[in-house]
């Protein structure tokens, strides 16, 4: 399994030097967090799944598994018909701040810290009603 390092050297300079800059916000912002290849991507847990960076072929998503709830304060962020993680792309470094991306991370993490806290579920789950043989 390659590690985050390996992961974010394999990128291309632009997208390499994004990967660099949004991980050290993270670590600056969020003690405790614990970082970890999963889905063969940077993924980052604190107080559980929190947030991961995926390069994609626009750039470098930023992505907040708890995002839907972030949509009201963070408009920018978009759900892309996911249920509940929202992502925002990056394709220069002056995307980090234009996007509040620190601010996002710091919010997301307060945010995941108090669900957890409050045993709030990531998905809400549904009922099935079953049909009546009658």
């Amino acid at each position: 399994m390659r590690t985050v390092d390996e992961y974010i050297e394999s990128l291309p300079d632009n997208k390499r030097e994004i990967c660099e800059l949004l991980r050290e916000i993270i670590f600056e912002n969020v003690p405790g967090i614990e970082e970890k290849v999963s889905f063969k991507i940077p993924f980052y847990h604190y107080f559980g799944m929190f947030m991961y960076l995926n390069n994609t072929k626009e750039g470098v998503d930023v992505a907040f598994c708890r995002g839907k709830d972030l949509l009201d304060e963070f408009p920018h962020l978009s759900l892309k018909n996911r249920a509940t993680i929202a992502t925002v792309t990056i394709t220069t470094k002056k995307d980090i701040a234009s996007f509040q991306v620190r601010e996002m991370i710091v919010t997301a993490a307060a945010w995941n810290e108090e669900a957890k806290r409050l045993k709030i579920p990531m998905v809400k789950k549904t009922t099935i009603k079953k049909k009546s043989n009658i």
